[in-house]
């Protein structure tokens, strides 16, 4: 039919020009997932993995995943959901388009493989021993990933950004991309319980070696609980420019690189105003999920969620105007819950009479200091019981409620249920999500 015949020929037209644009392999796949046009027509093929699919078969299955029924979410304000951005564990580059519904031809236009940045011998090496590839293949690997176009970070955005545009006529900027792709599953899996306070990790203080200009940028950013301006300075980031922190393993010189960024993003948080303890909590979070995982992409993804996480609860933190004696005061109770804290250590800790401290506290926050107190020890009596094997009874003890039944009335005046009901509640909940 002629109205057929011209959507195929537009998206024809929309790869070539992608193609002759930015010289990068451009496939169309209709909706079977049948490859209707590939530029260039042949090129380099990946080698082969021991017990992997062939690289086709991963993009296509990718393809899928990221399906329009697979990102509603996405599409929930425009008319078709932004490009899924994908990257291998072998650091291939792929951009995956998912055409309108409203398109007949269908399917999906996807762009790569292309490598951010070039991958030199010993990056092959130890790419080959985090993969146990046999050394012998690696000659192969080196000239497949020779053969294979290298653009920036930035550049690939405005890739995805312009195959947008040309696909659906609407706009969209780099940060509604970045944002979109880590709500798109590309985060990687999380740990299954949140971070524990008691848990305390050692990290490494390493020096990362790119631009100190661009770095300075990125942590303002945390520091002002920007997190739209930290994914615009994060995408001028320059693969190559990352210093190499490990002779052996590619892997594990990427975790090193996103352990010291978490560092140094935890002493930005703080200086942006977030409680300390908070701060290390959350960094001894991330670095843990980081040590879990088992792919470069996978670490990537790890290390932006947890700097805009860090600028995110800055951005929480400044929603509350208080000055620095009620804040000092919040951030002494927090670290000190598992503790009784009378009103005259607070006086002592901040260099004020207790009276005056107490009107102050009350006047900014509209609380007292006791009522902030048990508020404070009911949220984190909440968060101790979706924690595995802690009872209510240890809870209260542990919080130091008088006993059982205080502790009872205490939580129901401040949730409106009793502990026991909050914990089914949780319970169910968990169990549908």
């Amino acid at each position: 039919m002629p109205g057929e015949m011209e959507e195929r020929e537009g998206i024809e037209y929309i790869c070539k020009l992608i193609y002759e644009a930015y010289r990068v392999p451009v496939m169309w796949l209709d909706a079977a997932d049948t490859p209707r046009l590939t530029l260039p027509p042949a090129f380099e093929c990946r080698p082969s993995v021991q017990g992997a699919h062939s690289l086709l078969h991963e993009v296509m299955d990718i393809a899928r995943r990221s399906s329009p029924a697979a990102t509603a979410a996405g599409k929930a304000a425009r008319t078709t959901a932004p490009p899924y951005l994908h990257t291998t564990g072998f650091l291939e580059n792929f951009i995956i388009l998912q055409l309108p519904e409203a398109d007949r031809a269908g399917g999906a236009i996807v762009i790569g493989p292309v490598l951010s940045a070039p991958v030199t011998g010993d990056n092959a090496a130890s790419l080959m021993r985090d993969y146990s590839i046999p050394p012998g293949e690696q000659e192969g690997w080196l000239q497949y990933y020779r053969s294979l176009p290298v653009l920036s970070r930035m550049r690939w955005y405005h890739a995805a950004l312009l195959l947008y545009t040309l696909a659906t006529g609407e706009a969209l900027s780099i940060t509604e991309l970045l944002l979109a792709a880590g709500k798109s599953g590309q985060s990687g899996p999380q740990p299954d319980d949140g971070p524990d306070l008691d848990l305390s990790y050692r990290r490494e203080n390493t020096l990362l070696h790119h631009d100190p200009m661009l770095e300075r940028e990125m942590f303002r950013h945390i520091r002002n609980g920007d997190k739209a301006g930290l994914l615009r300075t994060q995408a001028a980031f320059s693969e190559e420019s990352y210093g190499r922190l490990s002779k052996k393993s590619q892997l594990r010189s990427k975790k090193n690189l996103a352990v010291s960024s978490i560092t140094l993003a935890t002493r930005a948080a703080i200086e942006g105003g977030l409680f300390w303890e908070i701060a290390y909590t959350l960094s001894d979070f991330h670095i843990q999920h980081i040590e879990e995982l088992h792919d470069i992409p996978a670490v990537d993804r790890a290390q932006l969620a947890a700097l805009c996480d860090f600028a995110d609860q800055v951005l929480g933190s400044r929603s509350s105007k208080l000055s620095r004696i009620s804040a000092l005061c919040q951030n002494y109770i927090y670290n000190h819950l598992y503790e009784e804290i009378p009103l005259s250590r607070l006086a002592e800790f901040t260099g004020l009479n207790a009276s005056y401290l107490s009107q102050l506290f009350k006047q900014e926050t509209g609380t007292a200091i006791s009522d902030y107190i048990r508020q404070e020890r009911i949220e984190e009596a909440k968060r101790l019981m979706e924690l595995p094997g802690i009872t209510l009874s240890d809870i209260a003890s542990r919080l130091h409620f008088n006993d059982q039944s205080y502790f009872t009335k205490v939580f129901k005046k401040y949730t409106g249920l009793t502990p026991g009901q909050y914990k089914q509640d949780s319970e169910r909940f968990s169990r549908f999500t």
